[in-house]
C-alpha cells in the first residue's frame, strides 16, 4: 500500500521546487494535495503536468503565508474540498536575497528580521493555527516544517535566515509538546546544500563544488530526497517518532 494513502495534505510553498517535489511525491503515494503558494503560473503549470495523471488528487490555489486572512482562507476552501487535513507541510520560505544574505550583524535593522521571519516563522505559525483544530477534531495529524542546517550549528552569513529558521524548531517542539496527546506529531527537516533553481542561480561554481564537497556524499541533494524524507515522517511508519529535527544534508551535520 502506498505510504500516504487517502491522507490529506496541505503542502505551502508549492511553486518552488522542494514545494514541487513534495507535491508530487505524495500524489505518488496516494495522497490527496491541496496546494498552495503565491505564483500561480507556476501552480498552473505543476496541475498542467501533473493534475490529469492525479485527476481530483491535486487542488491549487493562491496562498501567501504571511497574511493570516490568506491562510485562513487556503485552509478554509482545502478543508471544504478535502473533508479534513491530515498533514501539513510548510515548505515556503523567504528568497534569498544576496544582499540580506551577505549583510554582517551589526548592520542588519528590524525590517530586516521581521521580513524573513513572517514567511519562514510566522508562515509557519499561521498554517499550523489554522489546521490543529481540525487536527484535534479528528484525533491526530502531521505537521513538517522546514528549516536548514545553519539554525543548528550557525553559521557567518545569512543571520536573518538562521534566526528565522531556529525559531522554526522550536516552534515544531513546541507542537510536539502541546499537542502530542492528542495525536498530532510535528518535525522539522533541516535541509543542507539542496540543488534546486534558486540556490543554484545564487551560488557562484567554486562556492557550489565546496558546498558539494562538505558531506560525506560528496554531493548536493536533490528536491526529491527531501520530498521522501518528508512522506516517510508524514506516514504511519513514523507513528512514534515525534518533535524530531531530522537533518537531511548527506550527512555533513551528525547529531
Amino acid at each position: 500500500m502506498a505510504l500516504l494513502a487517502g491522507k490529506r495534505c496541505l503542502v505551502s510553498g508549492a511553486s518552488g521546487d522542494i514545494g514541487r517535489a513534495v507535491v508530487e511525491e505524495f500524489l505518488r503515494e496516494g495522497a490527496l494535495v491541496a496546494a498552495g503558494a503565491r505564483r500561480i503560473s507556476r501552480l498552473e503549470d505543476l496541475f498542467r503536468r501533473v493534475g490529469r495523471e492525479y485527476a481530483g488528487a491535486l487542488l491549487t490555489g493562491y496562498l501567501d503565508v504571511s497574511d493570516e486572512k490568506s491562510v485562513s482562507d487556503f485552509v478554509a476552501a482545502a478543508l471544504l474540498r478535502l473533508g479534513g487535513v491530515d498533514v501539513v507541510v510548510n515548505v515556503a520560505g523567504y528568497v534569498i536575497e544576496e544582499e540580506l544574505w551577505s549583510k554582517r550583524l551589526v548592520d542588519h535593522t528590524v525590517d530586516d528580521l521581521m521580513k524573513v521571519m513572517m514567511v519562514d516563522l510566522v508562515g509557519s505559525f499561521f498554517m499550523t493555527k489554522h489546521t490543529v483544530p481540525t487536527m484535534i477534531r479528528q484525533g491526530g495529524g502531521v505537521v513538517v516544517n522546514v528549516a536548514s542546517t545553519p539554525a543548528l550549528t550557525g553559521y557567518d552569513k545569512g543571520l536573518a535566515y538562521t534566526l528565522a529558521k531556529a525559531a522554526v524548531i522550536a516552534l515544531t517542539k513546541h507542537t510536539a509538546r502541546e499537542y502530542g496527546g492528542l495525536g498530532i506529531r510535528s518535525y522539522t527537516l533541516a535541509l543542507g546544500s539542496i540543488e534546486t533553481e534558486a540556490t543554484v542561480s545564487s551560488t557562484s561554481r567554486e562556492e557550489y563544488v565546496k558546498l558539494a564537497e562538505e558531506s560525506p556524499l560528496r554531493r548536493w541533494g536533490k528536491p526529491e530526497e527531501v520530498a521522501s524524507a518528508a512522506a516517510l515522517l508524514c506516514s504511519d511508519k513514523a507513528s512514534f517518532i515525534n518533535g524530531q529535527t531530522v537533518v537531511v544534508d548527506g550527512g555533513a551535520v551528525m547529531l
